[in-house]
């Protein structure tokens, strides 16, 4: 069984069994046993209670709406718990990735909702895998903003026009030198410059890629959520089809952005 099955079971058994019935029966046998601790009806009685929680459970996980209830619920908890958590991250962001993310995350909700709150019984559980892709894209954009919060913090405070002065300066002072160890340092210093420069313009590049990235993961979430509220239909099928939809592009965007830290990592570590 997945693990996303096993994990929607064990969220609706914890639920049956918190149930007030459940409760009940559990402390009346632990009652039973402790007024008759001395006799073996105490024990009878406590297991009696035992097989009537799991009789209670079982059924339970064949009733349809306690099971939606039980994993809608359990959704609503983890979405205030992870919201909680990443408003602190997405406030430290600077202006355009945190207008960014915050549009990516009310859409990853959106979809969320949309899933669990389809027409038929099984697309909840049949398309959870797709949605934990969703929230896992949400989570790689989190911490690509994140990531160039620190490019932006260089670049903020860096003046780069300073530096191409700095440069043309250098240039322009190496021809005339005719001393050997001056124009020696010279040529170190342009170098150490040009190094400066170019680095300021791959973490510039970098930067600007990343926005772009987080644009593509907003555009491809307001596609797939407004595809899943084009299906009104109870079929199964056309759940499915539109599950495959989204897990395809789902898996592009995650390929793109691991291709994007992968050529930014290389950028920002390149010795050239």
């Amino acid at each position: 069984m997945p693990h996303s099955k096993w994990r929607s079971l064990l969220v609706v058994v914890k639920r049956a069994l918190v149930a007030p019935l459940s409760l009940g029966l559990l402390a009346y046998g632990v009652l039973w046993a402790v007024l008759l601790h001395s006799s073996p009806l105490g024990i009878l009685g406590l297991c009696g209670a035992v097989a009537a929680v799991a009789i209670y459970v079982t059924v339970k996980l064949r009733d349809e709406q306690f099971v939606r209830d039980a994993l809608r619920d359990a959704l609503e908890r983890e979405q205030r718990a992870r919201a909680f958590r990443r408003s602190f991250h997405i406030e430290e962001l600077e202006v355009e990735s945190r207008i960014k993310v915050k549009a990516i995350v009310k859409l990853q909700s959106e979809i969320a909702d949309d899933v669990v709150n389809s027409p038929i019984d099984e697309v909840a559980v049949g398309l959870a895998d797709t949605v934990a892709q969703t929230e896992h894209l949400v989570e790689r954009a989190l911490e690509m903003a994140r990531k160039r919060r620190e490019l932006q913090h260089y670049l903020n405070r860096t003046d780069d026009k300073a530096i191409e002065h700095r440069v043309e300066a250098l240039r322009e002072k190496l021809p005339g030198e005719t001393d050997s160890e001056r124009r020696s340092e010279i040529e170190m210093s342009l170098g150490a410059k040009q190094r400066e420069l170019d680095d300021y313009r791959a973490i510039e590049r970098s930067s600007q890629r990343i926005l772009e990235q987080l644009d593509s993961i907003e555009c491809s979430f307001a596609g797939l959520r407004a595809r899943l509220v084009r299906i009104k239909s109870t079929d199964i099928t056309e759940w499915i089809a539109a599950n495959e939809e989204l897990r395809t592009e789902l898996g592009g965007l995650n390929t793109s952005v691991d291709t994007l830290e992968q050529s930014i990592n290389e950028a920002l570590t390149s010795d050239e």
